[in-house]
């Protein structure tokens, strides 16, 4: 089966990977895993922020207390059980996979297959923090340490894993989804790539400048070719082949138009029948 394998030398550190990864659509990826300290890090500053904003909230409900008698001390109480059960859930099941400590040391959540954490994976993965802290975070370093990939049992219930993203200069330049034309309906079967696939496109595109032209299009052919062979794609016989990177394109618009404008439709398609050429063309040599 084909595979995107992004562990070549023309690939900058911030995809760099330490652990290959493989997607139900057979694309290997490789991520390098956070480390303890990182974590730490980030957990500490996740920690301090928590301490503030409490410390001036129940300033606040102190003050109000005098005039409203009970309602603020309640409302702190809530503030405290989201702050402690809310906010890693919230934060990393809506940013990312990112909290704002982690965020500051350049690291994140996903899933383990590669793709985006989703909100209840979150949820779970933080529920079960209360029992990586006995005693002392004892456990959660145990299990961390002999798991693999630095997992603690959060992790290994939600299965996911926390990633290192380092800080380099790239152009991350937007997909400009007005450019580029869909696919054409009677061009493609009834299969419909799920959205965690579409975030992995997206996610290739907005990157695409990071290699150079030839090798990123031999890591977009890969998965353009399985992504063909899934919707049974029939149109230009060449399109694929000489022009991957933008099929994947022309892929994501086609369907991530449909799903955002007309989430109820059947097959979520486009039926747009222009044909993309020109589209694939403008993808390819794009500076």
């Amino acid at each position: 089966m084909s595979s995107l394998d992004l562990t070549s030398s023309d690939v900058p550190a911030i995809v760099e990977l330490h652990s290959a990864i493989e997607t139900p659509e057979n694309v290997v990826l490789t991520y390098r895993l956070a480390g303890p300290a990182l974590r730490l890090w980030a957990y500490v500053i996740d920690t301090v922020i928590r301490g503030i904003v409490l410390f001036v909230a129940a300033i606040i409900a102190s003050i109000s207390e005098m005039a409203i008698e009970g309602v603020p001390v309640g409302l702190w109480l809530v503030l405290l059980f989201l702050m402690e059960w809310g906010y890693f859930a919230i934060f990393e099941g809506f940013f990312r996979g990112k909290t704002i400590g982690k965020h500051a040391m350049n690291i994140r959540v996903i899933q383990e297959a590669g793709y985006p954490i989703s909100f209840w994976s979150a949820l779970m993965r933080n529920f079960l923090r209360a029992a990586d802290m006995i005693p002392l975070y004892g456990i959660g370093f145990i299990s961390a340490f002999t798991s693999g990939k630095f997992r603690r049992l959060g992790d290994l219930a939600a299965g996911t894993v926390v990633i290192e993203e380092r800080k380099v200069q790239l152009p991350r330049e937007p997909i400009i989804l007005e450019k580029i034309q869909p696919l054409s309906r009677s061009d493609i079967g009834t299969y419909v790539p799920p959205h965690k696939t579409l975030t992995l496109i997206e996610e290739f595109l907005q990157r695409r400048f990071v290699v150079t032209h030839q090798r990123g299009h031999e890591l977009a052919a890969r998965l353009a070719k399985v992504l063909a062979k899934k919707l049974n794609f029939q149109g230009q016989a060449n399109f694929v082949e000489e022009y991957p990177m933008a099929f994947l394109a022309c892929v994501y618009v086609t369907f991530h138009r449909t799903m955002n404008n007309d989430a109820d439709e059947e097959h979520h398609h486009n039926p747009d029948q222009r044909q993309p050429a020109v589209a694939g063309e403008a993808m390819i040599t794009s500076p």
